[in-house]
């Protein structure tokens, strides 16, 4: 967890996708490890979130990279713990929100759209 954020999880959350637009925005000349995820003890989950062009280019699409994993790694987050976590940290864009694969069977990767994305 970071400073500041408190027992909260919207506003963990909210933090997180914070961290992701001011890096996108004004790139930090060192990455400082953490930054982009936290720990939410009362879900058990991990959350990582990033904002890049995918493909890693200037005519790439701007979206948030988010990475779901049970704190144990003992089992996949479900859908219903996907859910909340998109919905708070990305409100009605969480329904933009595309899956990926490969990130092995007990991780969950998405991307959402940083144009859909609500204002902060």
């Amino acid at each position: 967890m970071h400073e500041g954020d408190g027992h909260d999880t919207a506003a963990q959350l909210r933090r997180l996708r914070e961290r992701a637009d001011e890096d996108f925005d004004s790139p930090p000349g060192i990455k400082l490890p953490g930054r982009h995820q936290i720990d939410l003890a009362e879900l058990g989950l991990r959350v990582a979130v990033t904002r890049a062009r995918y493909p890693n280019r200037d005519d790439g699409v701007d979206q948030y990279a988010v990475t779901l994993t049970r704190s144990g790694l003992d089992q996949r987050p479900a859908d219903s713990e996907v859910s909340l976590v998109l919905e708070t940290a990305f409100g009605a864009s969480a329904g933009d929100a595309v899956e990926r694969t490969g990130g092995g069977p007990l991780v969950r990767m998405f991307r959402v759209p940083a144009a859909a994305a609500q204002p902060r």
